[in-house]
C-alpha cells in the first residue's frame, strides 16, 4: 500500500462518496487501524475524534457502507472512499450529511 500522510493526531480525512452517483455523503477521519479494518472487512470503519475510539458505520443503525474503492489525493493526505450504502449516511437520517445550504448563487 502507498504511503499516506496522517496529521499530527495520526488521522487522515476520508471523504465518503456514493458510487455511481458521485454524491458526497460524509466526511470522517481514519487512523491506520480503522483503514486496515476497512480494507479487511470491505465496510467503512472510522476514528471518532470526540469519543476517541473506532466506529464502524452502521454498527447500530444498520446503515452500512460497502467499500468499492479508496483513492488518495495528490498529496496523499486525504482519502476518497467510494461506497454503496445500505441507508442514510447522516446520523440525522438524511441521505447525506451535506444538506445545510450555506450559499448558492
Amino acid at each position: 500500500m502507498m504511503e499516506l500522510h496522517y496529521n499530527a493526531d495520526g488521522l487522515i480525512p476520508a471523504i465518503v462518496q456514493e458510487h455511481g452517483t458521485g454524491k458526497v455523503l460524509m466526511l470522517a477521519y481514519m487512523n491506520e487501524e480503522s483503514l486496515r479494518i476497512t480494507l479487511k472487512e470491505g465496510m467503512t470503519c472510522f476514528y471518532s475524534r470526540s469519543r476517541r475510539c473506532l466506529w464502524r458505520k452502521g454498527e447500530t443503525s444498520g446503515n452500512r457502507q460497502h467499500v468499492v474503492s479508496i483513492s488518495a489525493d495528490c498529496d496523499s493526505d486525504t482519502l476518497l472512499v467510494q461506497v454503496v450504502k445500505d441507508g442514510p449516511a447522516c446520523h440525522t437520517g438524511a441521505d447525506s450529511c451535506f444538506f445545510r445550504e450555506v450559499y448558492r448563487k
